[in-house]
């Protein structure tokens, strides 16, 4: 902090306020290094179509992966933009073969085995406020549904991966699910 005068009023001033600058501007830090990895913000943007993937992804993709998918429009159209865009929506363990056929075309062939499992659960009203039990079997293990994390269909990867395909390229996509 640089004083204007220095004198003692001013010095006063600055140590009465320093406490709470010091508190706000740290609140603002982490503010800023989570707000754009925060699903309530990928539902905002989904939900008033402010990014053209609104109409490629399904909503409970882009709200986990929407700030990945941002920065890979930096470097679109390279190998490693593509595998990371692919990590991100399939997992880890997602498998990428990359093959030019010729000038200007460009097959990607992808093999994800991620799934994801869901709890089964029940919703029901109690004086007009919501409760949420998990559905159990008969020895008391929960029931869950099990999908493949990412996209369920190679239609909905291609609309999305479209719109990281530089202009002039050619792609042809092949999806395999639970490999």
């Amino acid at each position: 902090m640089q004083y204007f005068k220095g004198d003692e009023l001013e010095i006063k001033f600055v140590e009465t306020g320093e406490p709470i600058i010091s508190q706000v501007s740290g609140q603002l830090d982490l503010l800023e290094a989570g707000a754009y990895t925060c699903p309530a913000l990928g539902n905002i943007i989904y939900d008033n179509s402010l990014s053209p993937l609104s109409n490629a992804i399904l909503k409970s993709i882009f709200r986990e992966t929407f700030n990945d998918l941002f920065a890979s429009f930096v470097g679109a159209g390279t190998f490693e933009n593509y595998i990371s865009v692919f990590k991100k929506i399939f997992g880890d363990d997602v498998e990428v073969v990359f093959t030019v056929p010729a000038a200007g075309k460009l097959n990607i062939d992808i093999t994800a085995a991620g799934i994801e499992l869901s709890n089964f659960i029940t919703r029901y009203i109690v004086d007009n406020e919501y409760f949420f039990d998990e559905i159990i079997d008969g020895v008391s293990d929960n029931i869950a549904f099990q999908t493949v994390k990412g996209f369920e269909t190679q239609y909905e990867l291609e609309q999305m991966l479209f719109e990281l395909v530089p202009g002039g390229i050619y792609t042809e996509i092949s999806l395999t699910l639970g490999a």
